[in-house]
């Protein structure tokens, strides 16, 4: 009769134990906005591209960019392309982020050269994705906040 005593005792306080657990409830990322993209990220964009007579070359760089939260960019980078490189490469641009995270930077730097690229912005803004929308470009990247 003890034995049946503990093991109901047993049972109920498994079961109470099992009622106060609470399973985490998934929640969705909160919608994106400008302000998403707002900080200093550290940036790495390589892929290839075509010169002007057809010929492909290897594009890799590696900086830094500064996004002030209200559509505005600029930056600092070393670029290698095809085994030349550029260092100090300074660059301005502007970027859009839709509610659903995606959006567009459109960049030009102190070599005239303009890039467009459609991001994703991703783990609250800590985290960005790249790819190249230009013809005769093939660039992905990442960014993240420092």
């Amino acid at each position: 009769m003890a034995k049946t005593a503990i093991a109901v005792l047993a049972l109920i306080s498994l079961g109470l134990g099992i009622r106060t657990f609470k399973i985490p409830v998934a929640r969705a990322q909160n919608a994106c906005s400008v302000t998403s993209l707002q900080g200093t990220y550290g940036l790495a964009v390589d892929g290839y591209f075509y010169d002007t007579n057809g010929f492909q070359g290897v594009y890799a760089s590696a900086g830094v960019a500064v996004a002030d939260g209200a559509g505005g960019i600029t930056g600092t980078q070393t670029l290698n392309l095809d085994g030349t490189p550029a260092r100090g490469v300074k660059f301005t641009g502007t970027y859009t982020i839709n509610t659903d995270c995606s959006g567009t930077i459109m960049l030009k730097d102190s070599t005239g050269t303009s890039t467009n690229m459609d991001i994703v912005v991703t783990n609250g803004g800590k985290d960005v994705v790249l790819v190249d929308y230009d013809p005769d470009l093939i660039l992905h990247g990442t960014a993240k906040l420092q």
